[in-house]
């Protein structure tokens, strides 16, 4: 019978049986493969593709583009992200030859200091006048001497100078100014006129608002002084600046009262900087 089994005889009806085995054979093997890929730790995978990418830094740009195409739209932002954090751009100034600013910059020095100097004396200065000013007119009622950023500023209530919307100037005021431009003549600085009204409203013929009263006040202690001082026309100027600067709120009369002035302001050599300069 074994003998039949394995005869080589080609009507032996059995011989198929080999070439299944040998099927069988083989399909085993693939399931055996397939298996074995199943159980394939992705996690690992993942750790050990960054250790690659962080000990080999070099290849970082050619991995991204192996892969760019397989990648979905949030890993190639997070790709993109990562080359350009780990690209370092340092960027060195070379020293700059300032020789041939020398001259420009030793010329500022001395400006600077030019300044200084005519602050400090300026100082001196003003605080001269201020003391000249309360020695000689403190026993002028509704005067008042105060020092700012811009200058030294004599504060005049405007009941010393003008009656309730008036801008002429009183009898009485003219004795005042006069003692007033004794101590200014002879300043070499600048001096500014300013007119400052309350919040009352007035509406004439010759003042449509409190710009024009204020303006006109002003003007006018200008004309007074050019026309019974002498003072020179050019270091003078005037505002007005209506209801708009005040000193205190207008709620009450007080108030009101401290906002209606004419301020005398000794411009300082900072301050004239910021006014306009004649071109003759």
């Amino acid at each position: 019978m074994r003998d039949e089994l394995y005869s080589y005889d080609q009507n032996y009806i059995n011989r198929w049986i080999i070439s299944y085995a040998d099927f069988i054979t083989m399909l085993l093997a693939l399931f055996i493969v397939l298996y074995a890929l199943s159980l394939l730790d992705l996690n690992n995978l993942q750790n050990f593709s960054n250790s690659v990418k962080k000990y080999f830094p070099a290849n970082k740009q050619k991995i991204y583009e192996n892969n760019l195409v397989s990648m979905d739209i949030m890993e190639q932002k997070r790709q993109l992200s990562l080359i350009f954090n780990t690209t370092k751009a340092d960027v060195k100034l070379s020293n700059v030859d300032i020789s041939g600013q020398k001259e420009q910059i030793n010329k500022l020095k001395n400006d600077i200091e030019d300044i200084n100097i005519k602050l400090n004396k300026e100082a001196v200065e003003f605080t001269n006048i201020e003391n000249l000013v309360e020695n000689k007119l403190s026993d002028i009622k509704g005067l008042s001497v105060t020092r700012e950023s811009r200058g030294l500023i004599i504060r005049l209530k405007d009941a010393v100078l003008f009656d309730a919307g008036s801008d002429i100037i009183k009898d009485k005021a003219r004795v005042t100014l006069d003692r007033l431009a004794g101590v200014l003549k002879d300043i070499p600085n600048s001096i500014r006129i300013e007119g400052h009204t309350d919040n009352k409203p007035i509406k004439t013929s010759r003042f449509p608002s409190n710009w024009e009263l204020s303006t006109a006040r002003s003007t006018n202690i200008i004309k007074y002084l050019i026309n019974n001082h002498k003072f020179s026309p050019d270091k003078l100027s005037a505002v007005g600046y209506g209801e708009y600067m005040p000193l205190t709120s207008n709620f009450n009369d007080e108030g009101q009262a401290a906002n209606r002035r004419v301020d005398i302001v000794i411009l300082s050599s900072t301050s004239k900087i910021f006014e306009p300069s004649s071109n003759q």
